[in-house]
């Protein structure tokens, strides 16, 4: 039954592999049309701070997408998950906020509240890295399974 449950789980990791490359693939031809289209429209080469930014929305996007893709892979691989990925993928995801950030429809306190979310998605990023502690979640799986490989 264990088995059974364990081709799903993969199969399920598998569709969602294919399915996000195939998001990620369209989210790149979607930057390459805007950039085209914004080069196109007079003054043209020039991209203007409001097609800037959509640029960026749309580029950051791509990359927590890439993060997410290189998470799946790494369970794939190492049947584990690797928590400095999420963690990666939240940092990007809330700078993602902060760099397309409207003064103008949001408030102060809640500018604060993403400054706070950063601040301690870094911090637990650096103690996640500074104590290693992907490696010896998979040392010890590898000790209590030596024959889940």
């Amino acid at each position: 039954m264990l088995r059974i449950i364990k081709y799903f789980e993969k199969g399920l990791i598998w569709g969602i592999l294919i399915v996000l490359s195939i998001i990620l693939i369209l989210a790149f031809i979607d930057i390459v049309f805007e950039i085209k289209q914004n080069i196109e429209h007079d003054p043209k080469f020039i991209i203007d701070a409001e097609g800037l930014m959509n640029l960026f929305s749309i580029f950051l996007v791509l990359l927590i997408g890439l993060e997410l893709l290189e998470t799946l892979k790494a369970y794939l691989k190492d049947d584990i998950v690797h928590v400095e990925f999420i963690i990666l993928v939240a940092i990007i995801a809330i700078s993602r906020k902060v760099i397309v950030w409207d003064f103008k429809k949001y408030s102060n306190e809640e500018l604060i509240s993403l400054a706070v979310m950063v601040l301690a998605l870094g911090l637990t990023y650096f103690l996640i890295k500074r104590s290693d502690v992907n490696k010896k979640l998979f040392k010890s799986r590898k000790k209590n399974n030596p024959g889940n490989n």
